[in-house]
């Protein structure tokens, strides 16, 4: 199970400003601590060509959806929500529970 964040930065901060404070100790510190997270990854974006263009994808893990939903009403969630403010625009910034499906890219030889 993963929760999928689409991350934006606050208006008054640089892309690069905005994500020292998502990997920085203070953020990383309160999202450690949520409960059931099995897995966190950041993704940052290389290029925001335009203000419209997210910052960055964040994941979070979970073994099951009660293991999501222990994590989503835990104060440690909550504590992460709060603390994230400092740098996102949160009436932008977005979140998805997806299903991840994968394919193969193996190529085929042509003969």
């Amino acid at each position: 199970m993963k929760l999928v964040f689409v991350l934006f930065r606050r208006a008054v901060l640089t892309h690069e400003q905005s994500l020292a404070q998502w990997n920085g100790e203070q953020h990383k510190s309160i999202v450690r601590t949520i409960p059931d997270l099995k897995r966190w990854v950041q993704k940052h974006a290389i290029d925001v060509p335009t203000e419209a263009a997210a910052d960055g994808i964040g994941e979070l893990w979970f073994d099951s959806p009660a293991a999501m939903e222990r994590a989503l009403k835990s104060p440690q969630m909550a504590a992460a929500t709060e603390d994230a403010k400092r740098f996102l625009a949160m009436e932008r910034t977005y979140a998805l529970i997806v299903d991840e499906t994968t394919s193969s890219t193996k190529r085929v030889r042509k003969r």
